[in-house]
């Protein structure tokens, strides 16, 4: 016999359940700590900023205690061409999640066109992919299963209708990036590094409601809810170091996602705040993040403090020209306040490895455009 606890906890779980296959369900994307890490899926415009052929890969795992939590693996390869201004990529991601084993995979082809300034950059980048889920209809339990005597009974009346969905989906983003001076006199910022960006994914929910495609188990007209996404940030070098072998810079960050089927609408849409700031020295960093709906501390919304440290690493000799190749970070994020820490903490890791095949005529024409404007090189994050 199954004690009260665990048959409350399970009415508790049914309830949710059907509540979210009537209802519109504001399903809400995965959210990566390390956004730069994985930049991609931040925005398809970051595709091909390096020369070469990047080949990029994340883990996250949130959240196990809570039914088995979520788990995020993605993987990208991109290259630049920078002659004509493209990048291009290949995009997969798979994410599991709770005790019915939803999961989602999909595989996207990603464009992104430059054009480059003086001292500035705009990107523009598209991604269109096609999104395959799948759900374990016998993992569920439904109502007229549990009986206040013998909690769980075998047999049901309800019917899967589909175990398994596909369609397809489009992304599109804007980034602009830009190295300038800031200030004046002895307070002047030298080249201070800037971006800022938006991007709009499931875009064809976005701009017409009637595009909902087929992402629901049961049959119904129920499409992914459209998110977007701000970023921005600088990379600010201190001076004060130069001189002692020591490049150190400061990176304050700001990302939010707002994601529902009303455009831009606070109150109703899942907003995922983040904000903090990264110390840069030589080729590592740590950083400390702060998430939340609002950008204060609010008990009613699961908060977190994000850690995170990773850096570049030599594969090359720079005596020979070399540049670093190897990228990884790593991140813990300790919840708070909401869901609250009893249901574990979320872990990251994340590399990017970059292949030159030809590092002699990489430098004769690094990063040239058609026009002979330089593309800027991507440096730490952005």
């Amino acid at each position: 016999m199954n004690s009260p606890l665990s048959l409350w906890l399970r009415r508790l779980l049914l309830w949710v359940a059907l509540w979210s296959s009537t209802l519109p369900l504001h399903a809400q994307d995965p959210s990566f700590s390390q956004f730069y890490a994985n930049r991609i899926y931040l925005n398809p415009a970051f595709a091909g900023l390096e020369s070469g052929i990047t080949l990029s890969g994340v883990s996250r795992i949130q959240w196990l205690n809570a039914d088995r939590g979520f788990k995020t693996f993605g993987a990208s390869v991109e290259t630049q061409l920078p002659y004509v201004g493209l990048g291009l990529g290949f995009h997969v991601m798979s994410n599991t999640e709770g005790i019915a084993n939803l999961k989602s995979n999909q595989a996207g082809v990603v464009f992104s066109y430059t054009i480059p300034g003086e001292k500035s950059n705009i990107h523009f980048g598209m991604e269109g992919r096609l999104v395959q889920k799948s759900l374990d209809w016998d993992r569920l339990v439904f109502s007229d299963q549990l009986d206040p005597i013998y909690g769980v009974v075998q047999g049901s009346s309800v019917l899967p209708v589909l175990d398994q969905v596909m369609y397809g989906d489009f992304d599109f983003g804007v980034v602009w990036r830009q190295v300038s001076d800031f200030g004046r006199g002895k307070r002047r910022w030298r080249n201070v590094r800037s971006q800022l960006g938006v991007s709009f994914h499931h875009l064809p929910q976005l701009v017409s409601k009637s595009s909902k495609g087929n992402d629901s188990f049961l049959n119904r007209e129920s499409g992914v809810a459209p998110r977007t996404t701000f970023h921005g940030g600088l990379i600010i070098p201190m001076k004060i170091f130069q001189g002692s072998g020591l490049d150190v810079s400061f990176s304050p960050n700001v990302k939010v996602d707002m994601q529902g089927y009303k455009f831009l609408n606070f109150k109703e849409n899942i907003t995922v705040s983040t904000i903090g700031m990264y110390g840069l020295v030589n080729s590592f960093y740590v950083g400390l993040l702060y998430q939340n709906r609002f950008f204060a501390p609010n008990a009613t919304h699961t908060d977190a403090y994000i850690l995170t440290v990773g850096g570049y690493a030599m594969t090359t000799s720079r005596n020979k020209g070399g540049e670093p190749r190897l990228f990884f970070g790593a991140s813990v994020d300790v919840n708070t306040t909401g869901v609250g820490p009893i249901a574990g903490s979320v872990f990251e890791m994340t590399f990017r490895y970059r292949f030159m095949p030809d590092l002699n005529a990489g430098a004769r024409n690094k990063g040239r455009s058609r026009s002979g404007k330089k593309i800027l090189d991507c440096k730490d994050f952005f």
